[in-house]
């Protein structure tokens, strides 16, 4: 490659880089201007019950000072 050509691949990429970052900004900007909470956030889920073919953890004292763990 020329030295111009060379030249001109190098500004296009800052090009495309500088745009890709302010673009990201602004759409960083948008979305945290926004005091909307989004859903309902509560400290507890309903979750249902495990099976009864779960296998629970054992408690208690670490087996093998907790090597597979």
């Amino acid at each position: 490659m020329s030295i111009p050509r060379l030249l001109l691949v190098v500004l296009a990429l800052g090009a495309a880089a500088t745009t890709a970052i302010f673009l990201n900004l602004l759409l960083l900007g948008n979305a945290a201007a926004q005091n909307d909470p989004v859903g309902k956030l509560t400290p507890r889920a309903n979750l249902p019950a495990a099976p009864q073919w779960t296998v629970r953890p054992a408690h208690g004292r670490a087996e093998h000072d907790g090597a597979d763990d």
